[in-house]
């Protein structure tokens, strides 16, 4: 089953499966694939399965989709290609979904079997194309020469294209029994901490049954790794290196081919492979092994190119977890000492009004209770500014009044303005026509974004801050300026304020205002711009696509629901 593994973005290291005719990416929840990222569409692309293969298509998204960096409204997929999509990135595989092992796969811990085991031939993993393109010297082999360069060509290809260790190994398993003619086969990898060789995946050639499983020498596999070369080996006659206790398993002539997959760091595993047929020496005289020497060679070159994958796909991995341990570990720290401050304060408070019911002095319980009330107020904006960062929001649109939600704010915010003697205008927009946007979002951005103004200037002694509200008719944009005269903000900082738990407020802030307000604006397809040299004042502009109601019904009219959900 084909699926995406999303290797950049807010999703990085989500892996989906490709289900149906028709599988849907985009912010809503209604899709297939839900993506936490403000610059791709609702509804951004579908992928389309068909008998042809994979084909991508886009939504009419406002930001385009990409495959390869080529931007495309259609275009077919192959394993391998790179999606992007906003600023989410995915790597396209066609190959099967993870996948357990096809058959019961046991290395002989104690090998008491009176069969005997003999290397015929060993090879080490520097072996390279040169050496196997240098190898044939009739038509027969040159024939062979080629097919194996084909195959070492196309498994680089697969293992270079795959950043997911279960699919990695289960292409190599295919891949190994498309070119080697062998009965059995498994891949085991080293467990780097214990020890310990596990088999993951495994392969029964067509036909062929083995009702007690496959049974692998230990002492093979103890050879292959402590020697780091590959072995081609035979129960027909005897070998004085392996003991009788220490053999192949087999009622037959049993010839296998194991190599270590050897990496730029060591070896990370093994692959076996084998097959069985009846012993003719008897009959004809003559023993004809249907493994040879440019075989061997050829799963030491291949096990060497896919080690070096394992080895890329397995730190890729950790680096992964190791940025999310971190991400969780600097998230934690951050709530933490917000929550720690606001206990603090809630104690405070508690002590005092304790005091104030002991002592019956109501202007002491009258100021804790106070203290209390606002650490409620804090923590309960912490946790709505962090749901709402957390969460992906489609936008409540509807038909509003953009001065009702700017007076609102500046009511609420009017009272701290007054106490602290600071001048707070707001500049309406002419008329009453009324647009489509969500009203409660863009009073929380605009509620953060005034707030963050009134910190800036509560030391100034004529401190102001002014609101004002445009319609630029010419590029059809909301804006609405939230405009300071503080101290400003620096250039180098513009990009840092929007970072989550970034404050220079001290205690007083979550560090997720910003964050949470620049959020919503990108929901709404428009962004929060800072004008500030550094020096003084600071203009914050929010701005967004306007729409009427009249706008909206004609961009509608004979539109799809997948066009009209775009656009609401």
């Amino acid at each position: 089953m084909a699926y995406l593994y999303v290797i950049q973005g807010s999703d990085r290291g989500v892996r989906k499966d490709i289900n149906g005719s028709v599988f849907r990416i985009g912010r809503d929840a209604a899709n297939d694939l839900k993506l936490r990222d403000t610059e791709v569409s609702r509804y951004h692309a579908e992928i389309h399965v068909t008998e042809l293969g994979l084909e991508v298509h886009d939504l009419q998204s406002s930001n385009g989709t990409f495959v390869n960096g080529v931007s495309c409204d259609r275009k077919s997929l192959h394993s391998g290609d790179r999606l992007q999509l906003g600023r989410t990135h995915f790597i396209v595989s066609e190959g099967p979904a993870r996948k357990r092992p096809d058959a019961r796969v046991d290395v002989l811990l104690d090998a008491n079997d009176n069969t005997v085991s003999r290397i015929i031939k060993s090879a080490s993993p520097q072996i390279s194309a040169h050496d196997i393109a240098n190898s044939g010297t009739d038509v027969q082999q040159h024939e062979d020469v080629q097919r194996h360069l084909q195959a070492m060509y196309q498994t680089t290809q697969a293992v270079s294209q795959t950043i997911d260790i279960d699919q990695l190994l289960e292409k190599l398993a295919d891949l190994i029994f498309e070119w080697v003619e062998a009965d059995r086969g498994c891949i085991i990898l080293l467990d780097a901490t214990t020890g310990e060789m596990a088999p993951k995946v495994s392969r029964y050639r067509e036909g062929i049954t083995d009702s007690h499983g496959m049974i692998i020498s230990q002492r093979i596999l103890e050879y292959v790794i402590e020697h780091n070369e590959g072995v081609l080996t035979t129960d027909a006659t005897d070998d004085q290196r392996w003991e009788a206790a220490g053999s192949i398993l087999g009622n037959q002539i049993k010839e296998a081919i194991c190599v270590p997959l050897t990496g730029r760091y060591g070896v990370v595993g093994v692959i076996y492979i084998d097959t069985s047929h009846a012993d003719d020496a008897q009959i004809v005289g003559v023993y004809n092994p249907q493994f040879s020497d440019e075989h061997l060679k050829l799963m030491v070159a291949i096990a060497h190119q896919a080690a070096l994958a394992i080895e890329d796909t397995m730190y890729y991995s950790s680096m992964v977890q190791a940025e999310r341990l971190a991400a969780i570990g600097q998230t934690v720290t951050a709530i933490s000492h917000h929550i720690k401050n606001i206990i603090q304060g809630v104690k405070g408070g508690s002590y005092l009004v304790e005091e104030g019911l002991k002592k019956g002095e109501l202007d002491v319980l009258q100021k804790g209770w106070e203290i209390v009330q606002r650490n409620q107020e804090k923590i309960s904006d912490l946790v709505l500014d962090m749901l709402t960062f957390s969460k992906e929001r489609r936008p409540e649109s509807f038909a509003s009044n953009l001065n009702h939600v700017v007076e609102d704010v500046t009511d609420m915010l009017n009272n701290r303005a007054l106490n602290e003697g600071t001048a707070l205008v707001c500049d309406s927009l002419p008329g009453g026509t009324e647009y489509v946007f969500d009203p409660d979002g863009i009073h929380r951005a605009l509620l953060n974004v005034t707030t963050n103004a009134l910190d800036a200037v509560v030391e100034n002694d004529n401190g102001e801050v002014r609101i004002s509200i445009e319609h630029d008719i010419a590029n059809q944009m909301l804006k609405v300026d939230v405009s300071d005269n503080g101290p400003g903000i620096a250039e180098r900082d513009h990009d840092k304020i929007f970072q989550p738990f970034v404050s220079a407020k001290g205690n007083r802030g979550t560090g997720l205002g910003l964050s949470v307000s620049r959020k919503i604006l990108r929901e709404h397809k428009g962004d929060i711009i800072v004008i500030s040299d550094g020096s003084s004042g600071t203009t914050f502009r929010l701005e967004w696509p306007a729409f009427s109601q009249a706008d909206l019904a004609e961009k509608m009219r004979g539109s799809s629901v997948a066009d009209q959900n775009r656009l609401i």
